[in-house]
């Protein structure tokens, strides 16, 4: 009798701690997995941080951020080498452990292969002029991914010009408790549909720090919201999101920021292998 108890209490005890587990875990958004903590590397040095995301096509899996982010230089801080600078060649991605939300691991990826070519990919057509780039990753084991959808770039919200929008990533390298990214607001600050320089970029107000780059942005609806066809869309559950793009740049006098969009980042999605 008591070791069919003492059976029932570890089952009972095992069955409320998934129970937990889950409840916990799904207090945590999706968008906070996705964003991913960077470390610029030149060998073992750090050189700088800054925010990725991984997106998944055809069972294989790129990390995307951006392009002045693998091609960063720092000052070498061997007192051998006073005044001398180094850029980088491996990038450090802090990922979740399979099976294990909350529990982080670094995991480095080259950035330069063994015959001295670079292993990112850049935008099909405007290739070192677009500020975005996926790196295929080659260390997948024991990883946990929670790739961006694409697909979210449709989500039927309209955005204008003063509406706010969500940056979700790692200014200064800071994060929330268990690894997981700061939500940094900002606000529309261009005509959505027009072009900056004659790049697909738009304009965001926001405070933004080193760090940032590469953090994927979101227009967040969490009441009504506007869609496409003029009607008002009542959010009655989870927040709605729209995948918008990817922070680039930060005009620090004007605190005005740079995001690539969703259709750039589409377009260089549709060209990886």
């Amino acid at each position: 009798m008591r070791i069919r108890l003492s059976f029932c209490v570890v089952i009972l005890v095992l069955l409320l701690s998934h129970i937990f587990s889950w409840c916990q875990n799904n207090q945590i958004d999706q968008v906070s997995l996705t964003s991913l903590k960077i470390s610029i590397l030149r060998n073992d040095v750090e050189i700088g941080t800054a925010t990725g995301f991984v997106m998944k096509k055809n069972n294989k899996y790129y990390l995307l951020t951006n392009r002045h982010v693998v091609l960063a230089c720092g000052q070498d801080r061997n007192p051998g080498d006073i005044g001398g600078w180094i850029c980088a060649n491996k990038l450090a991605i802090l990922h979740n452990k399979l099976n294990h939300l909350g529990d982080w691991f670094w995991v480095t990826e080259d950035l330069i292969d063994a015959h001295g070519n670079k292993r990112w990919l850049e935008h099909p057509t405007l290739g070192g002029a677009a500020d975005i780039v996926a790196i295929p990753l080659e260390h997948t084991g024991n990883v946990q991914f929670y790739p961006l959808d694409i697909e979210l770039r449709k989500t039927d919200i309209v955005v204008v010009p003063g509406d706010s929008v969500s940056i979700v990533g790692f200014p200064f390298g800071l994060s929330q408790e268990l690894g997981l990214p700061i939500w940094k607001t900002g606000t529309v600050a261009s005509d959505f549909h027009t072009k900056r320089n004659g790049k697909p970029m738009f304009l965001v107000d926001t405070t933004s720090r080193p760090g940032m780059s590469g953090s994927p942005v979101y227009a967040v609806r969490s009441a009504a919201y506007a869609t496409s066809t003029g009607a008002l869309q009542v959010n009655g559950g989870s927040p709605a999101k729209k995948f918008l793009g990817v922070y680039s740049e930060q005009m620090l006098n004007v605190e005005v920021g740079g995001v690539w969009k969703a259709e750039a980042v589409a377009t260089l999605y549709d060209s990886l292998p």
